[in-house]
């Protein structure tokens, strides 16, 4: 448990001391996810998000989503999500995206440590599908890996990479960009938690590309 909490602290004084050195923005998360129980193995959820950014001083993106999940095996689950995303343009109007996308997660127990793995594809459209503003579907593989330890019933500490994949963009031909992160969440009881989290968003083999650093608070109402 020692030797997790440090590296744990580790990771985050590194984030820190990059953020000193290398800042391109800094950008605030917000969201809720509201499940519902339909039975053992089958729930529904709808989730709200809003993302800051221009050091979290305007707002960026909106995420509109709702998802049915599934538990295949005690340690293997997938889900299908429909999500409408709203992004602020340089003009201060906001853009709307179609995103659709399928995940398959998978768990398992190395001693204390939790250990879940994620694969998800998705296709995002831009604009509307009958205006010349019409761009897309852009298909991406993300994959993730996060390792996690249960301080006591009500605390949980994990850490967690991700890789965006883009599958039909030649110009971005591999990994397009890489989050990493720590989360602390906070189980306040059995229909209530709290996740604390830092994020960095680091794009790659862009012309332009960022480094973000997420700072969020999400709350979780299971039923």
């Amino acid at each position: 448990m020692n030797r997790f909490v440090v590296t744990v602290g580790l990771f985050v004084l590194g984030s820190m001391s990059a953020l000193k050195a290398q800042q391109n923005d800094f950008a605030t998360w917000n969201y809720c996810n509201l499940t519902y129980k339909l039975n053992e193995n089958l729930n529904v959820c709808l989730s709200e998000h809003m993302i800051r950014n221009e050091n979290a001083t305007e707002a960026w993106l909106y995420f509109h989503d709702l998802s049915v999940n599934q538990w295949l095996t005690k340690n293997m689950s997938h889900e299908l999500h429909v999500r409408y995303v709203q992004q602020k343009r340089l003009d201060n109007n906001f853009e709307g995206k179609e995103l659709l996308y399928y995940a398959l997660n998978g768990k398992m127990k190395l001693g204390d440590v939790n250990l879940n793995v994620r694969s998800r594809w998705q296709g995002l459209v831009y604009g509307e599908h009958l205006n010349d503003s019409y761009k897309g579907p852009y298909f991406y593989h993300r994959f993730r890996v996060s390792a996690g330890k249960s301080i006591n019933y009500h605390w949980n500490v994990s850490s967690n990479v991700e890789f965006f994949q883009p599958l039909n963009r030649p110009k971005r031909s591999y990994i397009d960009q890489i989050r990493y992160g720590v989360m602390v969440s906070n189980r306040i009881n059995k229909h209530v938690s709290i996740d604390h989290f830092f994020q960095i968003q680091q794009q790659k083999n862009r012309l332009n590309p960022y480094r973000y650093f997420v700072l969020g608070i999400g709350c979780n109402f299971a039923w």
